[in-house]
């Protein structure tokens, strides 16, 4: 029956009763709420949550227990319809009562986590023995923090690694150290010290300064130009994580079956993507997926920037000049579909610009064309070019194809270089040569990524460079096939490389994977080859799986065979475990017999003291069960509550609901919650902390 259930005339809480709320089509998650004669109490901070705008708010009557009056609902036009045996409380408020959100999420949710000071480690030792007359034997070995202090919104990190050679050298080095925050009304982020510049425009480069530019990711997904659709399939209940340019930037737990991941937007617009499904028996497989989007493109009405200045940062060991730099580049929506995007970089002797535009076709992709220009000086002589650029890119979801092409091209006598092509330059030049920058006459990039169900995959990338120069162009062409006929995982890869004047080189590998069940656990027996148009084709065995009632001990064991050469093995094993994970590993063939071994984990202090866990993301959580250790949660793979019950979640999504979920199927049968699942919305960098109530 359609009827409003408001009343101002509270009885006694339903307790841990908990109602599952759906505002305009669109599931807000469950709340607990108070009940009169059947009848909801909304609240003033319950209706901020959802989105209802202030100048609403303000003329909204609430009684004397803070509930919404049926006569100021009814006022408004809000509506309702409530099932009591089904717990659902369905809403349906005016459109021009509620704010826009971010993804279903007001921004008042956005939480910026607790205070903590935390580091993650990561000690690697290698015992190597002598290959060649004059070489040492001896044992090389590093170790890795990346340490992080957060307060507030503000977070402070600092990346440094101790190392130690086999001629027992030693020392230290700063990898990078920063201090930043997120600026939530210009939808930016605001970075001191040492970061990274954006390559929508100019090419990225590292860099000591400042910088402010927009985080997309503070955007609703919708605003964004595409998305990638991966599909997969999982054998058991299984984790699903992916990683972009080595960092890890979705993790997705998963049941039986096929899955298709169409939530989750690359932080990178450029950067391949890999895809690894790890079963509930240690078991992983991975492959590479193919990922760049149309940089630059915006929503209409939405302004994208960035503002950076600083010194250049070379790598570490690397003894180039540090020439200091200021960067500006800005993207703007003019209508739909349309952005016009502009940029300008100045160095020391060095300034550049680019202005171009970009146009989603929708069904028919987006393209984007570009003008570049630097002019420069190195040893008293001026040199000026240009280059033009075309990018495209489309998904195609019916198909599960996604394209990305690219052309780039330099005109006849042009002395373009980049800001970063500019100072390697000056490293060659004081050798007494030069390089060959400026003889190419055209690069191009293509990148198809098929799916063709849920577990096969085809990838294909092409990269070429054309020379004035005789023999001096180069050229990469790679195709992966990775699929899986009834329980047999099969893949191929192939690698061509054409460079200058040299022969090309093809490489292709073959692996094979056939899983058996042995003592409750799943071995996997594969074969491996890799064939080598330049060197001997290698041909092998490989078995790896895992033991233990938890699955937490890994091995893996590859025998191998080389034409015309040595025989080799290799061998490791790791144990994971609530405080962080080991391993240890063998090569061993007729020259030498090496050896390796690592140590990771992370530790979190906060003021209820010091956790330890796996090794940490940027964006985690502290879950805390009181006093009930053994206790594990989907959200952290093969892990548990330790004795005071406390558990690190490593990988949330920043600016996302992420449902911190309790694994009721490992739990004893007298122990149960008030509430198995929990929302956060933490903001980059944060450490949420959650706190989940046993109710025995």
């Amino acid at each position: 029956m359609l009827s409003f259930l408001f009343s101002s005339l509270i009885l006694p809480a339903r307790g841990a009763d908990k109602t599952w709320i759906i505002l305009n089509n669109v599931y807000k998650g469950a709340v607990s709420l108070t009940f009169s004669q059947g009848s909801p109490c909304l609240t003033r901070p319950l209706l901020e949550e959802w989105g209802i705008r202030q100048n609403v708010l303000k003329r909204l009557s609430f009684g004397e227990q803070g509930c919404l009056t049926k006569g100021s609902a009814e006022r408004f036009g809000f509506q309702s319809w409530y099932r009591e045996s089904a717990g659902l409380l369905t809403l349906l408020f005016p459109e021009e009562a509620i704010a826009p959100q971010e993804n279903g999420v007001t921004t008042s949710r956005w939480d910026d986590g607790i205070p903590a000071l935390f580091t993650n480690y990561r000690l690697d030792a290698d015992k190597k023995s002598a290959q060649y007359s004059g070489e040492k034997a001896g044992t090389d070995a590093t170790l890795e923090l990346d340490n992080g202090l957060n307060i507030g919104a503000w977070r402070l990190r600092y990346q440094n690694t101790f190392w130690r050679d086999r001629a027992d050298k030693q020392g230290s080095y700063t990898r990078s150290a920063s201090l930043w925050r997120s600026i939530r009304s210009l939808r930016a982020r605001m970075t001191l010290g040492d970061g990274t510049t954006s390559s929508a425009m100019f090419d990225g480069f590292t860099f000591r300064g400042a910088s402010i530019a927009s985080d997309e990711a503070m955007y609703p997904d919708s605003w964004r130009p595409s998305s990638p659709w991966i599909t997969g399939y999982a054998r058991s209940e299984a984790e699903v994580t992916i990683h972009q340019n080595g960092q890890r930037v979705y993790r997705l737990h998963v049941q039986p079956g096929a899955f298709t991941i169409q939530d989750f937007y690359p932080p990178d617009p450029q950067g391949d993507l890999e895809l690894t499904v790890q079963e509930s028996d240690g078991t992983e497989r991975t492959r590479i997926l193919p990922w760049s989007v149309m940089p630059n493109l915006t929503g209409q009405g939405i302004v994208s920037y960035e503002l950076a200045a600083g010194r250049y940062k070379p790598y570490h060991g690397t003894e180039s000049d540090k020439d200091r730099f200021a960067q500006s580049t800005f993207s703007w929506g003019v209508a739909s579909g349309t952005t016009l995007f502009a940029g300008w970089q100045q160095g020391e002797d060095y300034i550049s610009q680019v202005a171009g535009v970009g146009q989603n076709f929708y069904a028919w992709g987006a393209l984007s064309a570009d003008l570049s220009h630097a002019q420069y000086t190195q040893q008293g002589v001026k040199s000026r070019g240009m280059a033009w650029r075309l990018r495209y890119a489309k998904a195609f979801f019916t198909t599960q194809t996604h394209l990305n092409a690219q052309l780039q091209g330099y005109p006849h006598g042009s002395q373009y270089r980049t800001f970063e092509e500019k100072i390697n330059r000056a490293d060659t030049l004081r050798y007494g040569w030069d390089d060959d920058t400026t003889s190419r006459a055209a690069r191009g990039q293509l990148e198809i990524n098929q799916s063709f169900n849920e577990d096969s995959t085809l990838a294909i990338s092409w990269n070429w460079t054309h020379s004035r120069r005789r023999h001096a162009s180069s050229q990469n062409l790679s195709l992966s096939l990775n699929t899986r006929w009834q329980e047999i995982d099969i893949s191929l890869a192939v690698d061509r490389n054409q460079y200058q004047e040299y022969p090309a080189e093809t490489v292709m590998g073959l692996n094979i994977s056939v899983p058996f069940s042995a003592a409750g656990h799943t071995v996997n027996v594969g074969y491996v080859s890799e064939l080598d148009s330049r060197n001997s084709a290698t041909h092998g065995v490989n078995l790896y799986g895992s033991a233990l009632s938890d699955y937490s001990l890994r091995y893996d064991v590859t025998a191998q065979h080389q034409e015309h050469g040595n025989d080799e093995l290799k061998m490791s094993t790791g144990y994971q475990y609530n405080a962080g994970e080991a391993s240890v590993g063998l090569t061993r063939n007729g020259r030498q017999r090496d050896y390796h071994a690592d140590l990771s984990g992370s530790l979190l202090l906060h003021s209820g003291g010091l956790t330890a866990g796996q090794q940490l993301d940027e964006t985690v959580a502290l879950v805390d069960v009181p006093q009930t250790p053994g206790v594990s949660f989907y959200n952290q793979f093969g892990t548990t509550t330790n004795a005071r019950g406390e558990l690190l979640v490593s990988y949330l999504t920043p600016w996302r609901v992420n449902e911190l979920t309790v694994d009721t199927s490992s739990l004893p049968f007298s122990l149960q919650f008030e509430n198995d699942e929990l929302e956060v919305v933490p903001t980059q960098g944060a450490v949420v902390r959650r706190t989940f109530l046993p109710s025995r």
